[in-house]
């Protein structure tokens, strides 16, 4: 996939971005989400462009596990992407303020990803932020108990949903015992998409 012409590759990924962005696309469903991949590979703008440098049965592949797949990492402005997403998440700041409190401010520049964490100064002592959706909770848990190991600042998840994403009470609860298993404070909040 690397003999993509690189102009090409970054008008593809910006008409995707640009399309994601009218659609519903955090709502749709699995079934309407493959319908979409399936219009893209014949969109001349997306399929047609690729199919010049892959494969047909290839194009479907790359748009999934590349700017789909790293389409929630670029709306919070992180990775090589970020820079095609049209609408963004609150950044890591943003996310601090809302979630932990207004005297909290994260470090940038202790930014590290998968799951995304970052350390964040506040009254008194740092603490380690980790942060995704609740999909990704195992993964959050990990990081955190790993933080614990290894002797970082005490971890803080927070499951951050996207505007629009239901969970229940039930669920939200089940999300604080899981955490509190490992011994890590968890906590839950919303994020709204705005134009970038």
């Amino acid at each position: 996939m690397s003999n993509i012409d690189e102009d090409v590759r970054r008008e593809v990924i910006a008409e995707i971005y640009r399309q994601v962005d009218e659609l519903d696309w955090d709502g749709m469903s699995a079934r309407e989400r493959s319908d979409y991949y399936v219009r893209w590979i014949d969109d001349p703008m997306i399929g047609g462009k690729l199919m010049r440098y892959i494969e047909r049965d290839r194009v479907r592949v790359w748009i999934k596990d590349g700017p789909i797949k790293e389409l929630p990492r670029a709306r919070h402005g992180i990775g090589s992407y970020a820079q095609f997403a049209m609408s963004r998440y609150p950044g890591m700041e943003e996310i601090a303020r809302q979630a932990i409190g207004s005297d909290w401010q994260a470090n940038p520049e202790t930014l590290v990803v998968k799951p995304n964490r970052c350390l964040v100064e506040g009254p008194g002592h740092d603490i380690l932020m980790i942060w995704g959706p609740a999909t990704k909770l195992a993964d959050l848990v990990w990081a955190g108990i790993n933080a614990r190991v290894d002797g970082d600042a005490d971890p803080v998840i927070v499951v951050a949903s996207p505007q629009g994403t239901r969970i229940s009470e039930g669920e939200m609860e089940r999300h604080k015992l899981l955490a509190k298993v490992a011994g890590i404070e968890l906590r839950h909040t919303t994020l709204r998409l705005a134009r970038a």
